[in-house]
């Protein structure tokens, strides 16, 4: 069934329905319910740091829909099929967790202090900063305090990635001739 280009390019504006205007309802609502996760999650933790991730989602989102309505009905529809066979059924959570090989409760443990930290920080500390007397500079300072501790963690996280990796590339060799 051919779409209406027009429309299909209307719907492309809201992440996850164009998919579902061409019929992929699995993949539109995963892109929709992750959209409205970050917005909710942002929205419940004063956590603005991950409104970095909504346009990155919207830009993937738009793009898919003039990609999917390249392919006829049955096409599409066997891709959305697919797709929630992968990421429904656990087949794309299966293969990426491969790559912590047993060490997910140890990130998953890290992420969740870190999140905790960074509550705590906004919740308690930063208010009471605001009752005491200091220097400008110690207040911007103090004030950036989550931002630095999130920015190292990144920076680890890519510096431990790249060990990963390179440790991975190294082929063992065996001096039997």
């Amino acid at each position: 069934m051919e779409r209406n280009k027009f429309l299909v390019f209307c719907w492309a504006f809201i992440p996850g329905a164009g998919q579902m205007y061409l019929n992929m309802m699995k993949k539109g609502l995963a892109i929709m319910v992750l959209f409205w996760s970050v917005i909710a999650v942002t929205a419940l933790l004063s956590m603005e740091a991950l409104l970095f991730i909504l346009p990155i989602i919207w830009f993937y989102s738009f793009f898919d829909t003039f990609n999917s309505a390249r392919y006829n009905y049955d096409q599409r529809l066997q891709l959305d099929h697919l797709f929630g066979e992968m990421f429904i059924a656990g087949g794309w959570v299966t293969q990426s967790m491969t790559v912590f090989k047993g060490k997910a409760p140890v990130y998953v443990a890290a992420g969740l202090i870190a999140l905790g930290s960074y509550l705590l920080w906004r919740a308690i500390v930063s208010p009471i900063l605001w009752y005491i007397t200091l220097p400008d500079w110690a207040y911007q300072i103090l004030r950036n305090i989550p931002n630095t501790v999130v920015a190292i963690a990144i920076i680890t996280a890519g510096v431990l990635m790249l060990k990963r990796e390179k440790k991975a590339s190294i082929i063992p060799y065996d001096e039997e001739d």
